[in-house]
């Protein structure tokens, strides 16, 4: 897991661009800890598992991109609730 339980300890964390590297694996659950988060690009890798409902309680997110990997299932349900956000999927 490459976003695993620790990213919660970078809570003034604020763009996450993990995009092209093959990263594999599943976004913690820990990730809504990271309040100031403003950018998640996760693009072109090969993570699996769902999309955290958790991604819903970022309310600094602005950008969200989960292109091109292996998430099972769909977007989280209440993520219009983030009214800044804009999703590339």
């Amino acid at each position: 897991m490459i976003l695993d339980s620790n990213i919660g300890r970078l809570e003034y964390l604020q763009d996450i661009d993990l995009t092209d590297n093959y990263f594999s694996g599943s976004i913690s659950p820990e990730i809504v800890k990271l309040k100031q988060l403003g950018r998640l690009v996760v693009d072109n890798n090969l993570f699996k598992s769902i999309v955290p409902d958790e991604i819903t309680q970022l309310i600094n997110l602005k950008e969200l991109w989960l292109s091109m990997n292996y998430f099972t299932g769909g977007i989280p349900e209440n993520i219009g609730a983030l009214k800044s956000l804009g999703v590339n999927v």
